[in-house]
């Protein structure tokens, strides 16, 4: 019996089911279809920057691009006014724009970024913040205690603070 067109088949039915209930696993496939975005996946895709064309998915709840090369976010991202999950894990991020404060995030994952500083505007996000994750990131005491006064409801992930003399 030859297995290859069962494989076929197989990858095909994936490959459909990425696209259901707004998840979308092809930045090709979300532009095809914008306001069905809700969920958009694009790990290990080897970005060096976001695609300009996510502030088009006007709908998108949850954007992970973990595993990229993304060094930098724009603040245009702040238009996602429904993005309640974001995960920018392993990148090289050094900071975050003070425009995305005003978003509804209740997730934001960052582990194993260059990010120790948040803007002041973050406060906003405070109380809203259930989960902050920031593993991986050499920190001393006192930025740590910033990250903890300024996101006081969130579950925070923290390495061991480093002895660095920042």
């Amino acid at each position: 019996m030859n297995k290859y067109p069962f494989i076929i088949l197989l990858l095909i039915s994936i490959n459909g089911f990425s696209q259901k209930n707004g998840y979308y696993n092809n930045l090709d496939s979300a532009i095809a279809n914008p306001t069905k975005v809700i969920s958009l996946v694009l790990e290990k895709q080897k970005l060096k920057e976001i695609p300009k064309e996510i502030i088009e998915f006007k709908n998108l709840e949850r954007l992970i691009l973990r595993r990229n090369y993304i060094k930098e976010i724009p603040k245009e991202l702040s238009c996602l006014t429904k993005l309640h999950y974001l995960d920018l894990s392993s990148n090289y991020i050094e900071e975050l724009p003070k425009e995305l404060s005003t978003l509804k995030l209740d997730t934001l994952i960052m582990w194993d970024n260059l990010i120790r500083i948040f803007p002041k505007e973050f406060e906003l996000l405070g109380n809203g913040l259930l989960y902050l994750d920031l593993r991986a990131i050499q920190m001393n005491k006192e930025e740590q205690k910033t990250i903890k006064q300024l996101f006081p409801n969130a579950r925070k992930r923290l390495d061991y603070p480093c002895n660095c003399n920042r």
